[in-house]
């Protein structure tokens, strides 16, 4: 009794096994991926709040009040959240920022200067950064925070690794379900440069998008420009999101009698809250 009467005066857990990591991660589908590793054993926070689009974020009051606690921050880092460095400088002091992305294998870059991107409204860098939707990257990414979680939290190792293999499976059942449905040679039209990896992956190909980072739709001239080429190459298949479709969009797919196919990439919501979540709705849409 002394012993449990002093822990509750030191404000202790009574159980230390539920003491949990505070690890931020920028945005839902990255915080779905840290709790997938990390289960009970982390808390997790979202700095991006479901269905909002990372390209158009900024950090707001709250967001200050999110990382305050965080020892780990989660991000994937080659320009897709351009808000990153405003939250470096929020972060408690011996916090660690950790970009997924950076320095992975098979990155799909362009030669175009970054300055050419942002005249065009694209707020990526040189290099397509959402990995994630080819299922491999996500895998990686996984890999990499059961590494970093064990790294703050050694005892939980094993836990960790054993979350990592279970979700492996899951993962890789679903990639192998895409392959399944075989995608190879598919034309599509896109509407921003979200699927390049995806693309890649599942053999298909992208004639050409709307708009390189989805916040803003091509100007008339580009857009006839690519209804053009989309005819040429006989696309019957348009590649929505759900935070993007706007009118260019429905009017490409009207004028090529093509099928619009919505997509989850860059954020979850109530509807699709997981990334496993994300890769059924996506295999669904696409193999009807």
């Amino acid at each position: 009794m002394r012993a449990l009467t002093l822990l509750l005066l030191l404000g202790l857990p009574l159980n230390p096994a539920l003491a949990q990591l505070s690890i931020a991660a920028t945005t839902p589908i990255l915080a779905d991926l840290v709790r997938q590793v990390g289960g009970n054993r982390v808390s997790v926070v979202s700095v991006v709040p479901p269905g909002m689009d990372p390209h158009t974020f900024e950090p707001t009051p709250s967001t200050a009040k999110a990382l305050a606690k965080s020892q780990l921050l989660f991000a994937n880092g080659l320009g897709l959240e351009a808000f990153l460095p405003k939250l470096q400088n929020l972060l408690p002091k011996g916090a660690r920022l950790v970009k997924l992305a950076e320095g992975q294998p098979g990155l799909i870059c362009t030669e175009e200067e970054p300055e050419e991107h942002e005249e065009n409204g694209h707020a990526h860098g040189p290099c397509n950064p959402h990995l994630w939707l080819d299922p491999t990257y996500a895998l990686r990414y996984a890999e990499r925070m059961a590494q970093e979680l064990a790294r703050l939290d050694p005892k939980g190792k094993g836990f960790y690794q054993a979350n990592l293999a279970r979700f492996r499976q899951e993962v890789e059942r679903r990639d192998q379900a895409f392959k399944a449905c075989r995608l190879q040679g598919l034309k599509v039209v896109t509407q921003h440069e979200a699927f390049a990896y995806f693309a890649r992956r599942y053999g298909l190909r992208v004639v050409g998008s709307l708009t390189t980072s989805g916040a803003q739709e091509v100007g008339s001239q580009s857009f006839l420009r690519l209804l053009d080429r989309a005819r040429q190459e006989g696309v019957k298949l348009v590649l929505a999101e759900p935070q993007f479709q706007g009118t260019a969009l429905k009017a490409l797919a009207e004028a090529l009698g093509a099928r619009i196919a919505v997509l989850y990439t860059d954020t979850l919501d109530r509807k699709v809250p997981t990334y496993l979540a994300l890769l059924d709705h996506n295999l669904k849409a696409l193999c009807p």
